[in-house]
């Protein structure tokens, strides 16, 4: 009965579920119409504080643990217009909780500064959400039984 109670939340997390949905979900599946406003009350106050920590503990599962590169020229190819061109070939190392991917990745020189300006946004967005997660307090939600 608690996993389908966590999966449930799980489930309304990762589908933002509005404490309505939430209320009208739980009365469907049997909880009477008082518990469930309950639920939704507490779904409510706790919903950002969830999501945070959710969008946390799923970028914890995908961490970047290694990069390798090399950097090159072309020096011959059918398209004469690419020949001297630069570019750079990425390996990435991703943690994906219990095994490691390898990625693979070839950029010219504009798509390699361009990657580089998109980790460096993700990066500060990361930072802001884990300051704004630390600093939160997250409330449980009891059930009544």
């Amino acid at each position: 009965c608690l996993r389908g109670v966590l999966a449930f939340f799980r489930g309304a997390v990762r589908n933002s579920l509005t404490p309505t949905h939430v209320k009208e979900d739980l009365s469907n599946l049997g909880l009477e119409e008082e518990k469930a406003g309950l639920v939704a009350e507490k779904w409510k106050a706790a919903f950002a504080a969830l999501s945070r920590t959710m969008i946390t503990q799923t970028l914890m599962v995908n961490q970047l643990v290694d990069m390798e590169w090399t950097f090159g020229v072309t020096t011959g190819n059918s398209d004469v217009d690419r020949v001297g061109s630069s570019f750079l070939r990425l390996k990435l190392v991703l943690d994906k909780g219990n095994t490691r991917e390898n990625v693979f990745m070839e950029l010219t020189v504009p798509q390699f500064y361009e990657f580089l300006s998109e980790m460096e946004r993700a990066k500060a967005a990361l930072d802001l959400l884990s300051q704004s997660v630390r600093q939160e307090d997250i409330h449980t939600i009891r059930f009544i039984p």
